[in-house]
């Protein structure tokens, strides 16, 4: 497994680290985000297994109490990622277990707000193919997903940069090719999309791209605009 250091987002705040995996073809780079929370514990959102390195600078930050699977498809490094930190809280989605045998979930990740005050659940709803729900995180007016969009760039594998030139979206945040087909209910997507959009986040992190920064709301809004999302 090739695994990058933790790279600062926010200090003291946020982090990322990335891996790759092989998804329809194509390599694509994988973020799992960290998150510092009030109490001084850790959350991994999208996690993955954690190669030593990393796992001697989570210990320096602090422990590992959250487990976030954000949407259906985010959950294959969770079952490793929670034998590493067993005293972890893990939270998704109930449409991730039908796709993971060896995934458990202590709650929904609906409920993660009740828990964690500092996060506001936002899920995007219309896209059952997601299933995903969006966090905003109030301390750093950070919104953070996983498959909501995508931008791939100069930094990924040649395989996804020949596909995203192929299918029209290299270099541009975008609605993933295989999720703009299946928004069976558009309205309802709009106004979930607009219920993220009126936070007033400084930054969008999602799983497969580098974190988007300034304008990052309007940017999110286009890419749906472009789906017929009426935003």
């Amino acid at each position: 497994m090739t695994q990058s250091e933790l790279r600062v987002v926010v200090v003291d705040k946020i982090w990322i680290f990335e891996r790759p995996v092989w998804f329809s073809g194509v390599r694509q780079r994988v973020h799992t985000t960290v998150l510092r929370l009030d109490d001084g514990s850790l959350m991994l959102h999208s996690p993955a297994p954690v190669a030593d390195g990393v796992a001697e600078q989570l210990r320096a930050l602090g422990q590992v109490r959250w487990l976030v699977v954000p949407n259906c498809f985010h959950h294959l490094g969770t079952p490793a990622a929670a034998v590493q930190f067993p005293d972890a809280t893990v939270v998704g989605p109930a449409s991730a277990l039908a796709r993971n045998k060896d995934l458990k979930l202590s709650a929904d990740l609906a409920q993660l707000g009740e828990q964690l005050p500092e996060f506001e659940t936002l899920p995007l709803e219309g896209v059952p193919f997601l299933d995903e729900t969006v966090l905003y995180h109030r301390p750093t007016q950070t919104l953070l997903g996983a498959d909501i969009v995508l931008c791939p760039n100069a930094k990924d594998h040649w395989s996804m940069r020949f596909a995203a030139r192929l299918l029209g979206f290299y270099d541009q945040v975008r609605v993933p090719y295989d999720v703009k087909k299946k928004i069976p209910d558009k309205a309802a997507a709009a106004r979930s999309l607009r219920a993220m959009l009126e936070r007033p986040a400084q930054r969008l992190i999602v799983g497969h791209t580098d974190v988007i920064g300034e304008g990052c709301r309007d940017r999110l809004a286009q890419a749906w605009r472009l789906e017929g999302v009426e935003v």
